[in-house]
């Protein structure tokens, strides 16, 4: 079975919110960046530093 990543209902809103596609190209956006964007906050951004530690 394929290993599916889930992740919070708040961040799956904040990548509707801002149309970003998908998983991957969300983790490439740099910190700084995602810490301007209206809707992101603290929470999110620990989030998104867990799903970029290697499995």
């Amino acid at each position: 079975m394929k290993n599916e990543t889930v992740i919070s209902p708040e961040l799956q809103r904040f990548m509707e919110l801002h149309k970003i596609p998908n998983l991957i190209s969300l983790l490439q956006i740099e910190d700084e960046i995602l810490l301007g964007m209206v809707g992101f906050g603290w929470r999110m951004m620990r989030e998104v530093l867990e799903l970029r530690e290697p499995q």
